[in-house]
């Protein structure tokens, strides 16, 4: 065994065009795995059907502190539409339809779809009871915001719209709010 491994390793430096041929192999190998580990760092699932995510109204204002002040507007935009979604998804109308249409309308198209699965009666909070915080600003086109409610902390993810707007694309439970 330790035969064939000095072999192999010898291999290569035979000649200048084994070399080359191997050290241009050893970095598609290194950038093919790179592109697989980092293929999957900004895909979100929506919130399972039956889970219990939620909260309502609220007059609390938003804490932009975390935000660059370039963007303060969007960012501000991302938390009225966080406290939005959130108040629809807290209430709890007689028809599953009307609730479907009050938290569709401030969503993605793929999570809307997800929504579609939910329960509404599965939803335990009725209200936002403190200051929604912003999570996550690292990138311009996509925020998350933690949105306290009497059924938990939720993180509700959004991401820009293309037209200076915010749409939700997930929410899971048990945010917390960079320090």
């Amino acid at each position: 065994m330790r035969d064939l491994l000095g072999q192999a390793w010898r291999w290569p430096l035979y000649s200048a065009k084994r070399l080359l041929v191997s050290t241009i192999a050893v970095i598609a190998v290194l950038i093919a795995v790179s592109a697989i580990n980092h293929s999957g760092t900004g895909h979100r699932h929506a919130a399972p059907a039956g889970s219990s995510p939620t909260s309502a109204p609220a007059s609390t204002s938003p804490d932009t502190s975390a935000s660059p002040s370039s963007t303060a507007t969007n960012y501000s935009q991302a938390i009225d539409t966080a406290r939005a979604f959130v108040t629809a998804w807290a209430s709890h109308p007689a028809q599953k339809d009307e609730w479907l249409a009050g938290v569709t309308r401030y969503a993605t198209t793929d999570f809307a779809n997800s929504l579609g699965s939910v329960d509404p009666s599965n939803v335990h909070a009725t209200k936002i009871t403190g200051t929604l915080k912003l999570t996550d600003t690292g990138s311009s086109d996509q925020t998350s915001v933690a949105v306290p409610t009497d059924g938990g902390t939720v993180s509700v993810t959004l991401t820009a719209d293309g037209t200076g707007g915010w749409q939700v694309s997930d929410l899971r439970p048990g945010a917390q709010a960079a320090e």
